[in-house]
C-alpha cells in the first residue's frame, strides 16, 4: 500500500474515531468471505463498523488521542468494530458472531479511553439495551414522587368517603 494511501486511510479512520464510542479488535482469521460479509452486514444495520484495517494505519489515526491506549494492543491481524451509539450494543453483536463463527476470536476493546479486556466485552454484551436502562431509571426516580402522590391522594379520598358516609345517613335518618 503506498503511503500516500495510507495516511489517507489513518486520517478518515482519524474521523470516525472522533465519532465513536467503542472500539473493539477481533482476530478474523479463517473466516470466509460469506462470513465476514455476514459480520460486516450485521454492523452495518446496528449503525456501526466492522473493517479489517492495517494496525500501521491504526497506530497512526490513534495517536494523540483517547484512544492511543491502544498502541501497545495492536499486534496480529485485527477486524475493527466501531460504534457510535450504543456501546453494549457493539459488544453484544461481536459477542454473538464470536459464538456463531469459531474462528472470530474477540481480542480487545476501548471504551472513553479505557482499555477492554475479553471478559470486559463479554460482561458489556451482557447489558439490556440503552432504552432499556433509562425507561428502568425513569422507573426509579418516578417511584417515590407517585408514592408521595399517592400518600397525599390517599387523605382526600378518605375525606371524601367520610363525606360520602355522612350525606348517606343524612338521606337515611
Amino acid at each position: 500500500m503506498r503511503r500516500e494511501r495510507k495516511v489517507e486511510l489513518a486520517q478518515r479512520l482519524r474521523e470516525q474515531l472522533e465519532d465513536a464510542k467503542i472500539l473493539i479488535a477481533a482476530n478474523y482469521q479463517g473466516l470466509t468471505v460469506h462470513q465476514m460479509e455476514d459480520i460486516r452486514n450485521t454492523f452495518k444495520e446496528a449503525n456501526c463498523t466492522f473493517n479489517v484495517i492495517k494496525n500501521s494505519v491504526v497506530k497512526k489515526a490513534i495517536e494523540s488521542t483517547k484512544w492511543s491506549v491502544l498502541d501497545e494492543q495492536l499486534k496480529g491481524a485485527n477486524a475493527f468494530a466501531l460504534g457510535f451509539d450504543d456501546p453494549a450494543v457493539v459488544a453484544k453483536i461481536i459477542v454473538e458472531k464470536a459464538k456463531e463463527f469459531e474462528k472470530l476470536d474477540v481480542k480487545f476493546g476501548c471504551l472513553d479511553g479505557k482499555l477492554l479486556s475479553k471478559e470486559d466485552i463479554k460482561a458489556l454484551s451482557k447489558l439490556p439495551p440503552k432504552e432499556i436502562l433509562l425507561a428502568q431509571l425513569l422507573g426509579s426516580m418516578k417511584a417515590p414522587i407517585s408514592g408521595f402522590v399517592n400518600v397525599l391522594a390517599a387523605n382526600i379520598r378518605q375525606l371524601l368517603y367520610v363525606l360520602k358516609a355522612i350525606e348517606e345517613k343524612k338521606k337515611e335518618g
